[in-house]
């Protein structure tokens, strides 16, 4: 054998064997990979869960990522996720794209949360109507003067107007309007909390309850009462009021994962977390 072919052998031989100890997708070195994307708003508890998932399946390593409700759908669709996390329910152009990728999405509301509005604890506003809300978030109410305060210019910071809470949000909260042009967008709940923090004490904004209270109890920011009208008494987000309905803004989260594959271990870890969906608040 000339030199030229065996070199050609070798190499030839180096890439199947390179093949073969691969391992394949949701596999890694003899564990089952479950890959699990979306909602921002779920990345920490779904994390929480992943690994109490597998401490008790120690063949299975659970993989959490954020990234937004959107991007959850889209690692389905290309399968580099196994269940998204969604903030809002599946929309018309992404069960297309399901259908075209050959895929049923299966859905499970998962838990509730309260949506709480948080500004600085130094601002004097403790309260404000789902109405006055809608206006300061569309820009139609654009300094504090208009709420009693000083004259000083609101500062509307959101999450990206594609994630599901800011759609959420659009929809019930807003009527469909859209968010002021003037609204400073972040990509993630911990830079809100931090720049509401920081823009003492003219700054509003939203985010999950979970975290408002963590930043609250640490004296960072204020957690507003929503009014449903002028007429109701305001009312915190919490515990009590998730349960009895009486906050106003309180958001479903779901899970989806492709109905059509009936993977036995997605099955699993979906049941696994619906025992568990009460701890999201």
């Amino acid at each position: 054998m000339n030199r030229s072919r065996f070199i050609l052998v070798m190499v030839s031989c180096a890439l199947l064997m390179t093949m073969i100890a691969k391992p394949g997708h949701g596999q890694e070195k003899g564990r089952e990979i479950l890959k699990v994307k979306g909602a921002n708003a779920m990345a920490t508890i779904c994390d929480k869960w992943g690994a109490q998932f597998s401490e008790k399946n120690p063949g299975v390593t659970v993989v959490v990522s954020g990234g937004g409700t959107a991007a959850g759908f889209d690692a389905l669709f290309d399968k580099s996720a196994d269940v998204v996390t969604a903030s809002r329910k599946i929309i018309d152009k992404e069960i297309q794209t399901a259908a075209v990728a050959g895929m049923t999405p299966a859905e499970l509301e998962i838990s509730r949360s309260c949506v709480a509005i948080i500004t600085h604890p130094e601002n004097g506003l403790r309260q404000v109507t789902l109405d006055q809300l809608r206006k300061i978030l569309s820009g139609d109410l654009n300094r504090w003067k208009e709420l009693g305060g000083p004259d000083e210019p609101i500062i509307v910071l959101t999450a990206e107007h594609v994630s599901g809470t800011s759609m959420f949000i659009r929809e019930v909260v807003m009527q469909n309007d859209y968010f002021s042009s003037d609204s400073k967008v972040r990509a993630r709940y911990h830079d809100i909390i931090r720049e509401v923090a920081a823009r003492r004490p003219w700054a509003i904004a939203y985010c999950g309850m979970a975290d408002a209270e963590r930043a609250s109890q640490k004296g960072t920011v204020k957690i507003l009462g929503i009014q449903k009208d002028d007429q109701a008494s305001a009312v915190l987000p919490s515990e009590s009021t998730l349960r009895d309905g009486s906050y106003p803004i309180i958001q479903p989260f779901f899970f989806y994962w492709n109905g059509a594959a009936r993977s036995l271990l997605v099955q699993k870890f979906i049941d696994f977390c619906k025992a568990r969906g009460g701890e999201l608040r």
